[in-house]
């Protein structure tokens, strides 16, 4: 009988200190002592300052002042996964578990060769295999392939750990794989907005996806998209408790609104409807990071980015050639999801109590299990609080 596979993702919080990469070797530890053969996959150590995050490492490509070549980004990214693979390679193997830290080149993620933003076209899976058959952990580093022909680096873009590490999952046929991130799984709503909201012990790929889309930072939408269509479930954990975490995949939601997610200090405008087709608006998202709704009750094009993609939305914007109809400014953008029938049910009540409470609401889309409202950033607590509590 095959022994299973199980692939853990760890971000940059998890494997920032020696501590926490101490409670890493934990995860890995009871992983194979409960009969799985392990693969894990690392972020890059730590966030913004310190000395090998990624942000920290790519502001030295940015201290002059001047554009930064694609070509130079993707390689400066790759340095703070390669330093964490090896550290935490190390970790392992003077904690008796053999490993061996591998790079996106060595453990053959081949990708699209697209700088910045690239996809996984294929993992040959042949050394992975061959390393946890011998007893060894590989240890990849996230975010990143190699174009096949040359293999020049290249980056998955936001969220790219996540996506390689389900991918990696998908390409081993792992029986599923954990993403180890600060907090215990995936809640109701925000419990930074709402404190005590409900964690969901599991949730379809359906809703999760379009949470993810709209504002719930635990997994990037990239990634649930690799394991819904490679049908391998996900886990959402805490590297810092034991705790079972939250199981997305192909589950029963265990209500028929699922949660709350919001987008907060989006840049929003307005353009006239049908502005832009259906195609145009996918690679916006999938390109720029600029999301559009259709409003329901106008038609027309809402728009919105974060601060620091206003750029991306500019040159969006000119792509349509329309002038905006109206600029709303800063905008929160608050989404509930669910079963479509009960989002379409619950819909009035949830724009009676915003509007009963004051809370302007300057466009709304209702799509299938998803209901998107646009409302002032300065209500952005009290809109999900409200809404929280008619869940």
């Amino acid at each position: 009988m095959s022994i299973p596979i199980l692939v853990q993702k760890f971000g940059g919080t998890s494997v920032s200190t020696p501590e926490r990469r101490q409670q890493v070797v934990g995860h890995v530890r009871r992983a194979i002592a409960d009969g799985h053969q392990v693969a894990i996959v690392v972020s890059a150590m730590g966030r913004r300052g310190d000395p090998y995050a990624t942000d920290t490492l790519l502001d030295l490509l940015r201290s002059d002042g001047g554009p930064v070549e694609p070509d130079d980004y993707d390689l400066m990214f790759t340095c703070g996964e390669a330093i964490s693979a090896a550290v935490m390679s190390q970790a392992l193997k003077r904690a008796g578990i053999p490993a061996v830290g591998l790079t996106a080149a060595q453990a053959r993620i081949y990708t699209d060769g697209q700088h910045v933003e690239a996809s996984i076209e294929e993992i040959d899976t042949s050394r992975l295999h061959a390393l946890m058959a011998a007893g060894q952990v590989p240890v990849v580093t996230g975010g990143q392939g190699v174009a096949r022909d040359t293999l020049d680096y290249t980056t998955l873009g936001r969220g790219g750990s996540d996506t390689s590490g389900v991918a990696l999952g998908v390409a081993l046929g792992a029986c599923r794989v954990d993403i180890f991130t600060d907090v215990e799984g995936v809640a109701v709503v925000d419990p930074r907005l709402v404190p005590g909201a409900r964690m969901l012990t599991r949730v379809s790929y359906a809703a999760m996806h379009e949470l993810a889309r709209f504002g719930a930072k635990v997994v990037h939408p990239r990634a649930l998209m690799a394991g819904w269509a490679g049908r391998t479930p996900v886990v959402i954990r805490s590297t810092f408790s034991d705790a079972p975490g939250t199981t997305i995949g192909e589950v029963e939601d265990e209500a028929p609104i699922v949660g709350l997610a919001l987008l907060p200090a989006m840049e929003t405008v307005v353009l006239p409807a049908g502005a832009v087709n259906a195609a145009t608006r996918e690679a916006w998202e999938r390109r720029r990071l600029v999301l559009s709704l259709c409003d329901s009750r106008s038609g027309g094009l809402i728009v919105g980015a974060a601060d620091d993609k206003r750029a991306e939305l500019r040159d969006a914007v000119a792509e349509a050639r329309s002038d905006p109809r109206r600029i709303e400014g800063r905008c929160c953008w608050l989404s509930i999801v669910g079963e479509p029938g009960a989002v379409r049910e619950h819909h009035p009540q949830w724009l009676t109590r915003l509007e009963q409470q004051a809370i302007a609401v300057y466009g709304f889309e209702l799509a299938g299990r998803r209901c998107t409202y646009v409302i002032p950033e300065a209500a952005r607590a009290r809109a999900a609080t409200l809404l929280h509590d008619s869940l």
